[in-house]
């Protein structure tokens, strides 16, 4: 047993290696040949170190790949799978429950730090993070959000902008 545990992070480390120098595929191959049902959570670790440690390319890549099969929100670095998603261009599953997580850990520093750190947020994201911000209770940032996503014209934001009004009035 601990021989199998040993080769499992063995393993796992030569993946996390491959996907962070960029060869996503040769590390994904590894954590497919290696991690099952009956291992799944002591592997959990390597997808929230390739969260941590590797491109955003490769984050998303990865993600996109294998990151159903983990539990991304055990992660302590939620706030970067938002980013990279962000950065990428690509709305995901993975944001949404990046975004549930900081929600329910009830993280508004982790959504502010977002916001300074993205210069342009596309606007669907920005009703994501609106959305979010509205479920941990600063409306004031959620309409400003859904402000800034109307003006950039997406439809769904202005109808939205008036339902959180009619809330704070």
């Amino acid at each position: 047993m601990v021989t199998e545990s040993r080769e499992l992070v063995k393993s796992l480390m030569e993946a996390k290696e491959k996907i962070i120098s960029g060869d996503v595929k040769q590390g994904v191959e590894i954590i497919g040949k290696h991690v099952n049902s009956s291992n799944i959570k002591e592997a959990n670790w390597v997808i929230c170190n390739v969260i941590d440690a590797a491109d955003c390319a490769y984050v998303v890549e990865t993600l996109k790949s294998i990151g159903k099969i983990f539990d991304i929100t055990a992660c302590g670095n939620l706030k970067r799978v938002i980013f990279c998603f962000m950065r990428a261009g690509e709305n995901s599953e993975f944001v949404d429950m990046a975004l549930s997580a900081l929600v329910e850990k009830r993280r508004e520093d982790q959504l502010d730090k977002l916001l300074t750190e993205m210069n342009e947020i596309p606007a669907p994201f920005l009703v994501k993070l609106a959305t979010a911000y509205g479920k941990i209770g600063n409306r004031k940032k959620e309409q400003e959000l859904l402000k800034q996503a109307c003006e950039k014209g997406l439809k769904e934001a202005c109808r939205d902008i008036n339902q959180v009004f009619s809330r704070i009035t």
